[in-house]
């Protein structure tokens, strides 16, 4: 019996020493793989933030210490509570929504590094072309012109040389010259009204200038076939340290219903001035229909014609008239306008005389309104309610202008509505910039929150006249501004005050 009680004490003590005891407070396999996961979130959203570069150092090293305090404290938390404790679902359930909140900051840098790849120009334009005739023509299709003749303009362009090339390979027909685009229009509608049942080749751009200068031509005409061609031009920016060295942007506003990218005539025109040493931006305006000479050809013509040889040619032509270098520009359209001002919550501008809209449903009192989207679009345009129409148009042009960049500048506006104010330029601008460029500045804003910009305005002013132009021909004068060289000579002299202040 001893032996047998022995043997039960020595087998009772063996269990024990063999029993472990129970560790009540192990991380688990699952909090262990939800922490992974986290980590790994959390390190591709730093990673893909540091690669932006839009980020301030001091505000990037606040976010790294936050992200890491919090990592710690929920490893502990984990660490320290039991198995299935409230203690330790709450810590994962904040691991979750931590890592839920980074893959959503990677979608909003994924949207960032897509917006400015699309908004930063390689270059590209699209030009359209139109095989044009008159509505009740007997030509009824593209076919029906195999081996007629069609009017082409007399010019070097090479678009417009692969325009035709591209049409022979649709028909054969044989090209007959036009001098210019009057007497392209003239080969359907002349001068007194006759039609004629020609066909003529134009550009999408031709085609509006005719529609505007000759009545009826709209109504009494359609494409029979449109041809676009793209091209692409050498990147000519004069690029500085956007952060330090001051630099010219030239806006360059197209109503353009299409694609950005299309080559049209410019409506605004605009040269934004900007030190960022002393804090100071200017802007300047200049008349759409300005009487300025095309640095190409070294001929008269409309400002706004510029645009249809493409925006090196007006910025080329811009610098020769008012001896300005312009490091940059933004092509914008209407639409960013409006999405722009909607992304910020509106903005204040103070209207120094109320007025009607004309074609618009807005009215406008003296003092401060604030305008959403549409209401400024209809501000900017508004144009025969006053006596000195364009001059008065450009002066509310630069009102908003400087309420959007007071709006942008001095709020956090940047951070709270980040992925609107990207969803409002994506597809409506067009820019030479390049991103680092651009996340320099915004970086640099950002920096900066409290410390604000002076913006002052300047216009170039002109006398009315009526002349010809190179685009539309000697024989169809238009109406232009001339520039007054006191004017012109101001603006140059404001200009260099900005970039080069005497300390």
């Amino acid at each position: 019996m001893e032996n047998n009680n022995e043997k039960k004490q020595e087998v009772s003590k063996t269990k024990k020493k063999e029993k472990k005891p129970k560790n009540r407070f192990s991380v688990g396999i699952g909090s262990i793989i939800v922490m992974l996961i986290t980590l790994a979130v959390e390190a591709l959203f730093t990673v893909m933030l540091m690669t932006l570069n839009i980020l301030p150092f001091m505000y990037l090293a606040i976010l790294i210490t936050v992200l890491v305090l919090i990592d710690l404290g929920l490893f502990f938390m984990v660490r320290k509570s039991r198995k299935g404790s409230s203690k330790r679902l709450a810590a994962t359930i904040i691991m979750v929504l931590v890592a839920i909140v980074m893959i959503m900051g990677c979608f909003y840098m994924l949207n960032t590094f897509d917006t400015f790849k699309k908004i930063s120009s390689d270059g590209r334009q699209l030009e359209k072309f139109h095989v044009v005739v008159l509505v009740d023509s007997k030509y009824e299709a593209i076919e029906d012109i195999e081996g007629q003749e069609v009017y082409a303009l007399d010019t070097q362009s090479k678009t417009y040389a692969e325009a035709k090339e591209r049409l022979l390979t649709k028909v054969e027909v044989k090209y007959m010259t036009a001098a210019n685009v009057t007497a392209a229009g003239h080969q359907l509608i002349d001068k007194d009204g006759k039609t004629h049942d020609e066909i003529i080749l134009v550009s999408d751009s031709n085609y509006e200038m005719l529609c505007e200068n000759n009545k009826g031509f709209r109504k009494n005409t359609k494409f029979l076939y449109t041809i676009s061609v793209a091209s692409k031009t050498n990147d000519f920016a004069k690029r500085i340290d956007v952060t330090e060295d001051p630099f010219n942007i030239y806006i360059s506003g197209v109503d353009t219903r299409g694609s950005i990218e299309d080559v049209c005539r410019s409506d605004v025109n605009m040269i934004v001035t900007v030190n960022p040493e002393t804090r100071q931006v200017l802007l300047t305006s200049m008349p759409r229909d300005s009487y300025v000479e095309l640095a190409s050809v070294g001929m008269m013509d409309k400002l706004t014609h510029t645009g249809i040889y493409g925006i090196e040619e007006t910025i080329a032509t811009v610098e020769n008239w008012l001896d300005v270098e312009i490091n940059y520009y933004y092509r914008v359209n209407f639409k960013m306008l409006v999405d722009l001002i909607d992304a910020l919550g509106g903005v204040t501008v103070d209207i120094p005389k109320g007025f009607e809209s004309t074609y618009w449903d807005y009215s406008f009192k003296a003092g401060e309104n604030q305008l959403d989207g549409k209401a400024a679009l209809a501000f900017v345009r508004e144009r025969k309610t006053f006596e000195d129409e364009d001059e008065e148009r450009i002066k509310n042009q630069q009102r908003v202008m400087k309420a959007i960049l007071k709006k942008a500048t001095n709020s956090k506006v940047i951070l709270t509505n980040y992925t609107d104010l990207l969803n409002a330029v994506e597809g409506s601008m067009q820019t030479n910039m390049s991103n680092k460029d651009i996340t320099a500045i915004v970086k640099m804003q950002l920096k900066d929150m409290d410390t604000g910009w002076t913006i002052k305005s300047i216009a170039v002013d002109g006398k009315d006249a009526e002349l010809g132009t190179y685009s539309m021909g000697p024989g169809k004068p238009l109406f232009v501004s001339v520039p007054k060289e006191k004017s012109v000579e101001e603006v140059k002299k404001r200009i260099h005050e900005v970039m080069y202040p005497v300390e």
